[in-house]
């Protein structure tokens, strides 16, 4: 690993409800100067996750505050919004976290999969600009194997998929007519 340690610092759906988690989500225009920015502060390994659920920056820094304060003032929100909300993970407890995302168990939907091809595309499009490393490579891979695996030998993603199809279900299964 480069000089620094792991860290993952975020927003989610647990802690901040839509209307906020809106103002910290990245778009790619966003994203690209967050990492041109990373490169510019010496951070050398960084992928932003920003999906309706939670955004989260994820890398090897020498603090967890080198990568929040690349992420907020791209955002509409501020810096001690973002503070008040966000969880800050590290080393050992941010591995936890990366796959407890990918494998679907930090999810609105416990066992949601979609959350693994949002994670490929934003590790890709850090790796095209330059961001992944040795270190996340090998990491994000394991957590895709590992994802893979518990999806084919487990029934954790055999359910919904998403928050209104699982509110469609209920409603169904709760009233014969629905039509009113």
């Amino acid at each position: 690993m480069e000089t620094g340690q792991f860290f993952i610092a975020g927003i989610n759906y647990k802690k901040t409800d839509a209307a906020v988690r809106g103002n910290y989500a990245i778009n790619p225009e966003q994203y690209a100067i967050i990492l041109q920015r990373a490169k510019a502060k010496g951070v050398k390994e960084l992928f932003v996750l920003s999906t309706c659920n939670r955004t989260e920056i994820y890398g090897v820094a020498p603090y967890a505050e080198t990568l929040i304060n690349l992420l907020w003032p791209v955002t509409h929100g501020n810096k001690s919004d973002f503070f008040q909300r966000c969880y800050i993970k590290h080393d050992e407890e941010a591995l936890h976290h990366i796959f407890s995302v990918g494998a679907g168990l930090d999810s609105q939907i416990l066992g949601d999969y979609e959350i693994v091809g949002q994670m490929k595309l934003a590790v890709k499009f850090a790796k095209e600009k330059g961001m992944i490393g040795s270190f996340i490579e090998r990491l994000f891979n394991t957590v895709l194997q590992s994802s893979k695996q518990i999806k084919n030998e487990t029934a954790l993603s055999g359910g919904t998929i998403s928050v209104s199809f699982s509110a469609l279900q209920f409603i169904s299964q709760q009233f014969s007519d629905t039509s009113d």
